[in-house]
């Protein structure tokens, strides 16, 4: 929330990025890895490598991960958000067990770029903060 408020400070963009990977939940989905927590980490690193180091990467309950985007545009959000889905969809196809498992459901928020802006974004950090 105080990347938002710098934000709104300074004008500069802020984006988030929040993916639900929570319905791989069982380790009979998984192939390669015996253990659903071995899975997690390396889809884990798999963001950390896809992300720059001023950007926030942090877990909220069980399979869902936010991306705090510092200086990112929607437009830069989104190419990202597109790029790390399909990176992600990739290490799903080569490690799970059902098509069903290779989606990634992903809910951006920007700001400044739309009406009530921060709003929007506080709602959504908000949100993750309750565990929605």
């Amino acid at each position: 929330m105080e990347e938002v408020r710098r934000a709104k400070r300074y004008p500069t963009f802020v984006s988030l990025v929040t993916l639900d990977m929570s319905h791989i939940d069982s380790p009979g989905e998984l192939e390669n890895f015996s253990d659903l927590t071995k899975f997690q980490d390396a889809l884990k690193q798999l963001i950390v490598d896809s992300i720059r180091e001023t950007d926030l990467i942090s877990s909220f309950g069980p399979g869902r991960i936010s991306i705090l985007l510092i200086e990112t545009s929607k437009e830069g959000a989104r190419a990202f958000s597109r790029r790390l889905k399909k990176s992600i969809k990739y290490f799903l196809c080569n490690n799970t067990r059902s098509p069903l498992n290779w989606r990634v459901p992903a809910k951006e928020s920007f700001f400044p770029d739309f009406k009530n802006e921060e709003e929007s974004i506080m709602a959504a950090l908000n949100d993750l903060g309750n565990g929605q």
